[in-house]
């Protein structure tokens, strides 16, 4: 994979690929605005053209509002969803981004089948409004409550279901998977992990994979992220699937807790070891 991390956009958010240069990075996660709030302000142009030409030869993603959820029940929040990812994809276009991450969603009381049909709808509907936007990476999910997305055939059942397959790919969090019941711990568990998401998924529709140790066991639906070797998957199976040649060019993401040097930090054991 391509080296990378999740980097911090404080000072403003032309110093995030500056940042990603001095550790010698070729690609990064950004937030683009706050994940956490419906309503941002627009990006000035003379930002978004700095941002265009520091971020030069580099792959930048971004992640999606973590409020998004096109399976709602509410349909006030269906809605926001709409203008959010709309937005998103705006601002990333005017930034040069190239990939947008997109947690799928929670089904709620609707069932899975449901949900899976609402985002796909959704998608259908937004992605060919926004022309030479980003592609859309679907991330896998943990399976925590509701959420859809923890097994893989739910992912490609968004995309297949779309209408729109070639404006949307994949982005793998190895800490959801593992809390989904994936074996990556182990170098046989990696090999295998990376065959059934080829099988699955395809490797070619993998645009950036999350990758996080965790702080919970397999299979125990909940994502809690850790630092590499101290958690419940460990150095042998993030190793194994970094350096996989399946993935050979895909932006590979540390997005373990703490700060900037500490996520490239560990992004090094995984080169490395």
């Amino acid at each position: 994979m391509i080296r990378g991390i999740h980097v911090s956009t404080a000072g403003g958010i032309v110093k995030a690929p500056l940042r990603l240069r001095e550790f010698g990075l070729g690609t990064g996660q950004i937030f683009t605005a706050n994940q956490r709030r419906w309503n941002n302000k627009e990006i000035p142009v003379s930002v978004a053209e700095e941002f265009r030409e520091v971020s030069d030869e580099l792959i930048i993603v971004s992640h999606a509002s973590y409020l998004i959820n096109f399976a709602s029940a509410n349909p006030e929040v269906v809605e926001k969803s709409r203008v959010a990812l709309v937005e998103e994809l705006r601002r990333c276009r005017a930034l040069g981004i190239r990939f947008v991450v997109m947690h799928p969603g929670a089904h709620q009381k609707a069932g899975l089948e449901k949900g899976i049909e609402m985002i796909s709808s959704a998608l259908r509907e937004l992605l060919p409004s926004v022309k030479s936007g980003p592609v859309l990476l679907l991330e896998n999910t943990a399976g925590t409550g509701t959420t859809i997305g923890c097994r893989l055939e739910e992912l490609a059942s968004i995309r297949d279901s779309s209408e729109v397959p070639e404006l949307i790919g994949y982005c793998i969090d190895t800490a959801h998977a593992h809390g989904a019941g994936y074996t990556i711990d182990s170098l046989s568990g990696a090999t295998d992990f990376a065959d059934t998401v080829d099988r699955i998924l395809g490797r070619e529709n993998i645009g950036a994979f999350h990758l996080n140790d965790s702080k919970v066991e397999c299979n125990s639906r909940r994502d809690r992220h850790e630092h590499f070797g101290k958690g419940m998957i460990g150095m042998e199976g993030l190793v194994s699937l970094f350096q996989s040649p399946f993935f050979s060019e895909v932006p590979g993401i540390a997005e373990t807790p703490g700060t900037d040097d500490e996520r490239a930090e560990d992004i090094r054991k995984l080169t490395y070891s």
